[in-house]
């Protein structure tokens, strides 16, 4: 039930952001991947306390268009997200999206077994409110996993 209450209050928090970020497309699977490992080094290099802050700067290097960085740990746990305000080390581990897919077991699983690379699941797009694929390029950062996310491109 915890879950299905988080995803209203992300979803709900998706549309509200809608009209504030109009201009979204053009980004690509390189940009999610690029701007998924130089969050992975920033973290790396300064911890959460210095990150973070950096990641929701709206002006910054970590806000561009649709992609935005957000942060779990290896039990499932949401540590931040640029985008929306989130509970820090709430569980979102059960989180599934409308094909039925555990996509945050799925980032973990890739983290540790591969240390970085993507992960394919339905989301809503900020852009525009509507439920799209999105791919997002996931780096462990010791406890950490680091994601970037691009919409509607598929990465396979």
């Amino acid at each position: 039930m915890r879950q299905y209450c988080l995803l209203v209050i992300i979803l709900i928090g998706c549309l509200l952001a809608a009209p504030a970020r109009a201009a979204c497309s053009g980004t690509t699977l390189e940009d999610a991947r690029l701007m998924a490992l130089d969050a992975a080094a920033v973290l790396e290099k300064e911890g959460p306390y210095g990150a973070f802050p950096r990641f929701a700067d709206p002006s910054g290097a970590f806000i561009d268009r649709d992609l935005y960085v957000f942060v779990i740990d290896t039990l499932g746990r949401m540590w931040f997200n640029a985008l929306f305000t989130v509970r820090p080390g709430q569980s979102i581990i059960g989180s599934r999206d409308r094909q039925g897919r555990f996509f945050v077991r799925e980032m973990i699983r890739i983290a540790e077994r591969q240390g970085e690379g993507w992960v394919e699941y339905d989301w809503i797009n900020p852009c525009n409110g509507r439920m799209e694929p999105k791919s997002t390029y996931v780096v462990q950062v010791g406890p950490l996993i680091v994601g970037v996310g691009v919409y509607g491109v598929i990465s396979l």
